[in-house]
């Protein structure tokens, strides 16, 4: 049996002084390219605020220690399988997202679309198991 619904609890934040390193650009595509690529409904949610933590932690990115992610962006939504979607929560208060999902619409874009006619698994399995052999060279491009 195969997904209809994925959930996504993300935690997508942006640090406010560094925009050149935020995610929230990607915020509005994440799911939603989950969604056509597998058929499904996705629903991304994301919290809004900060969390203050009473001890400070490192991130692994080379910067000081902080106690906090930053700034939680909101902003959740629903998408469906055809790549439509619902209007996002906001993005300052919390809230809760209701929505009818017709389960149907998942089968009748995999139906007319065809990207099941036109997959090519075995040759994804063959590249997969050759990119994960211990003495796989990757090829680079110049």
């Amino acid at each position: 049996h195969e997904s209809e619904t994925s959930m996504s609890p993300l935690t997508t934040w942006r640090e406010i002084q560094d925009t050149q390193c935020s995610s929230e650009p990607l915020w509005s595509l994440e799911a939603r390219t989950a969604a056509i690529a597998n058929h499904y409904y996705t629903c991304a949610i994301n919290r809004v605020g900060t969390e203050t933590f009473p001890n400070e932690f490192t991130s692994g990115d080379g910067q000081p220690a902080h106690n906090n992610f930053g700034h939680f962006y909101g902003s959740s939504y629903i998408t469906g399988p055809d790549g439509s979607r619902t209007p996002s929560l906001s993005r300052t208060r919390n809230g809760l997202l209701v929505a009818d999902l017709d389960l149907n619409m998942c089968r009748q874009v995999r139906d007319s679309w065809g990207f099941r006619m036109t997959m090519r698994l075995e040759d994804y399995a063959k590249e997969l198991t050759r990119a994960a052999s211990p003495d796989f060279k990757p090829q680079i491009i110049n």
